[in-house]
């Protein structure tokens, strides 16, 4: 089961919710139903069992890495 944020339409709240099928989402702080899905981002995060940058690759650099401008991340 997905989760989608969405914005109530009448209260404006953002909020998340786990959709079930063709459930509507009601908003946790005034109960609307009447919502607008938005876009929403997705994060991941790098596992210890990755390559390090560590400055191995040409255009790579220590002060590169973890800040999401190395290639290797």
């Amino acid at each position: 089961m997905p989760i989608y944020e969405y914005d109530c339409d009448k209260c404006g709240e953002r909020f998340e919710h786990l959709q079930r099928s063709n459930e509507k989402a009601e908003c946790p702080k005034c109960g609307g139903v009447s919502n607008t899905k938005v876009f929403s981002v997705f994060a991941k995060g790098a596992s210890a069992d990755l390559p390090s940058c560590e400055g191995s690759v040409p255009s790579c650099s220590p002060s590169k890495c973890g800040s999401g401008a190395c290639g290797m991340m």
